[in-house]
């Protein structure tokens, strides 16, 4: 249903022709290593200077927690507002936290799995299973944690020419790998190759029928279908866009300074 709503959300915003406009809501100040993400009612989830804060839809803090322990978060992944992951690339370990910000027992240790170096991973719609992306070895896996199962392709950037992969995302029970060369892969839930397309920008969101892209201050929708571009928002302070998040009719966004959120009006 989230998805969907997401759906006619990003639907709506099309309709048209005119650019959109937006309202800015709240803003906070953050690092320029700082890494986040946003869940389903749009609470923000913001990891800085090791400490993980929980944001409310009009950026007030509601919980705070250290992260010390994990070193530098690589990832925060809020897909599931009751048990958000984050990601340690250098412990090499994914750790769960309940909506109260607690760390839930039994962090997974990708060396216990066999992974050697992760650098990107994801979670996945599917019951107990994880995505793990190894760039070192160009390979893909997908582990299942309660049985340590896992389905694994190897050599993945000669199988489908891969660049060095910026996101790796599960969408709609499709597996999408975004390179530095603007290339989208697409893979099935059990890692099958289904397609490859170009988008241009450093960011994407995949949708049901395309995806959107940042590209330095710009946030453009590139259709699946046809790659056509069409303009869906302007940073207008110029600042690069590192990282966003368009969520319900809100649209979160960072720069090398802060963390901002947008209402999509009209």
């Amino acid at each position: 249903m989230y998805k969907l709503i997401l759906f006619l959300a990003l639907c709506f915003s099309f309709s048209s022709k005119a650019q959109q406009s937006w309202k800015q809501v709240w803003t906070a100040p953050i690092d320029s290593t700082a890494v986040w993400d946003v869940d389903q009612a749009g609470n923000a989830y913001l990891v800085d200077k090791q400490t993980i804060s929980k944001l409310d839809t009009a950026g007030k803090q509601l919980l705070t927690q250290s992260t010390k322990s994990m070193g530098t978060i690589a990832k925060i992944d809020a897909s599931n507002w009751m048990k958000i992951a984050i990601f340690s690339e250098d412990q090499q370990r994914i750790c769960y936290l309940d909506n109260a910000l607690a760390f839930q027992p039994g962090c997974i240790d990708l060396a216990e799995f066999g992974v050697n170096l992760a650098q990107h991973f994801s979670t996945s719609a599917q019951t107990d299973r994880i995505w793990i992306y190894d760039q070192l070895n160009s390979e893909l896996q997908l582990i299942t944690i309660r049985n340590s199962q896992r389905q694994i392709v190897q050599n993945l950037a000669s199988l489908v020419d891969l660049g060095t992969v910026l996101q790796l995302i599960e969408f709609q029970n499709k597996l999408y790998l975004f390179d530095n060369r603007g290339q989208v892969i697409t893979l099935d839930n059990f890692g099958s190759f289904l397609s490859a397309q170009t988008v241009a920008g450093t960011h994407i969101q995949p949708f049901a029928t395309g995806f959107l892209a940042s590209d330095k201050q710009f946030i453009r929708f590139s259709d699946e279908e046809t790659e056509l571009l069409t303009p869906f928002f302007e940073l207008v302070s110029g600042e690069e866009i590192k990282w966003f998040c368009f969520v319900g009719k809100r649209l979160f966004v960072s720069t090398a300074t802060q963390l901002i959120s947008f209402e999509l009006i009209g």
